[in-house]
């Protein structure tokens, strides 16, 4: 068998691929990256794998070869110590914002993700920012999202914020191939494992790639999940031109999201706070790719620094958002202090155990949880992706274990909802099917308060603004 035989065999055919595009930017790959009927970007085989020498296993963030995110730490932070076993290695953590432009407004959380893009271009430690932007054609029916490569740091404050949204970086990997110069790159977790696997194997990447900016990360959307969205706020899918994930209220705390979508049809402005919105909740795993659960790295161990919402106690209520932020490169520390003395950034010095206690929910549903999911893997004799995680980790009582089930369930079933209501044309038929799956959800997490939950989702359907 062919490394690209396995591939599609273990990783592609049993739904662990999150569509990264490694293994299609290798030379002889006969695989391409395409977005599927449910809104998942995933990798295909374009010609026959059998007849394809090309080296694909050790490059591919969920195949058995690749090394852990433990091991490529080792390998990319030699000289950092402290390590935690959430967290992984670090020099610095932080909480904090920007205290100058309008990076705070115009970002996420605190603003320090945009604001490092264009302090890196600013000060010239790089020639190109590789981050996510909005589609700039206005077509419906194009992605809402892609990579761009920017040198113009004033680009940077145009970049999307949280973009809940499938992308790829086959074409971003190509592309730095082509162009010399130095980059920084930001991605999720899953992604900058991608980069570090494919720089350990190429020096020419691995001098280019400068700085990898991690996203922390809750999971992955589709892109039926934006569809489903908008047409909830009076958009069809097919009219759908753009969406803010992250738009902020100016009296409530920065965890009240609120959602934004654009028509092709008219200029109308719409928008809903998410709580509002069938199909949103997070940890329920709405439109989830199959890959997100089981991934175990929630803040990105393995980039040179790692940016995310602070959810923590005086610090969540702030409607301007504050950034939790982890620094692992020691060039990226000294910038971080240079501009706290400057007053440009306002930053607390916070623990891991702090990081940790930010991000709860997704390490619980990563850590405890996965290893729930691979027990019943293990016991059904079915392969699974090698995880730092191990089966049976955690003692994990009845309640919980029905409720990570019940996520499973409605991962999977809301794409297929939302597919079959997208192909008929009738967004009911999202509601209808996966109401009876939302209702024991609510009932396994809160019991007997589910009833008032109940009351909750019959007032998630109201017209929007």
């Amino acid at each position: 068998m062919t490394e690209s035989s396995e591939l599609l065999e273990k990783v592609i055919k049993n739904d662990y691929c999150i569509g990264c595009g490694a293994c299609a930017s290798v030379a002889g790959s006969p695989f391409r990256i395409k977005m599927d009927e449910y809104g998942n970007v995933v990798a295909e085989a374009g010609s026959d794998p059998e007849q394809s020498n090309a080296r694909v296993m050790d490059i591919c963030p969920f195949s058995d070869k690749a090394p852990s995110e433990d091991k490529i730490s080792d390998r990319f932070f030699p000289s950092v110590n402290s390590n935690d076993k959430w967290i992984g290695k670090y020099l610095e953590c932080y909480a904090g914002y920007v205290d100058e432009g309008l990076f705070r407004e115009k970002g996420s959380s605190g603003g320090v993700g945009k604001w490092l893009g264009y302090t890196l271009l600013a000060e010239k430690k790089v020639d190109y920012l590789v981050q996510l932007h909005a589609k700039e054609s206005g077509e419906p029916g194009d992605p809402l999202f892609s990579y761009k490569i920017i040198s113009d740091k004033d680009e940077v404050i145009s970049g999307s914020k949280s973009s809940y949204y499938p992308s790829t970086l086959v074409d971003v990997v190509r592309k730095l191939k082509d162009k010399e110069g130095s980059y920084a790159i930001t991605g999720i977790p899953c992604f900058v494992k991608t980069l570090r696997l494919l720089s350990l194997r190429d020096e020419e990447l691995a001098e280019r790639i400068k700085y990898t900016i991690g996203v922390i990360c809750g999971g992955m959307k589709s892109a039926n999940h934006s569809k489903l969205i908008a047409w909830q706020l009076g958009v069809k899918p097919g009219d759908l031109v753009a969406i803010d994930f992250r738009r902020k209220y100016d009296d409530r705390p920065a965890s009240n999201k609120i959602y934004q979508v654009w028509s092709s049809d008219n200029e109308k402005e719409r928008y809903r706070d998410a709580a509002r919105i069938f199909g949103t909740d997070w940890g329920s795993g709405y439109f989830k790719p199959n890959a997100c659960d089981f991934c175990d790295d929630v803040v990105g161990e393995t980039a040179d620094i790692s940016i995310g919402d602070a959810w923590l106690p005086g610090y969540v209520n702030d409607p301007k958002g504050t950034s939790v932020i982890v620094i692992r490169n020691t060039d990226l520390a000294e910038l971080f202090k240079k501009h706290i003395e400057k007053g440009s950034i306002v930053m607390d010095s916070i623990s891991a155990a702090d990081v940790k206690k930010s991000q709860d929910g997704g390490f619980r549903h990563r850590r405890e949880g996965l290893s729930h999911r691979l027990s019943k893997l293990e016991k059904s004799g079915k392969w699974h992706p090698p995880k730092r995680v191990k089966p049976g980790d955690f003692d994990i009582d009845r309640k919980r274990k029905r409720i990570y089930d019940l996520r499973e369930k409605i991962s999977k079933q809301s794409h297929l909802s939302a597919h079959k209501a997208l192909q008929n044309d009738n967004l009911e038929i999202f509601f209808r099917e996966m109401l009876p799956l939302k209702k024991k959800y609510r009932s396994a997490y809160y019991g007997k308060r589910y009833i008032r939950a109940l009351r909750r989702i019959k007032r998630m359907i109201l017209p929007a603004k």
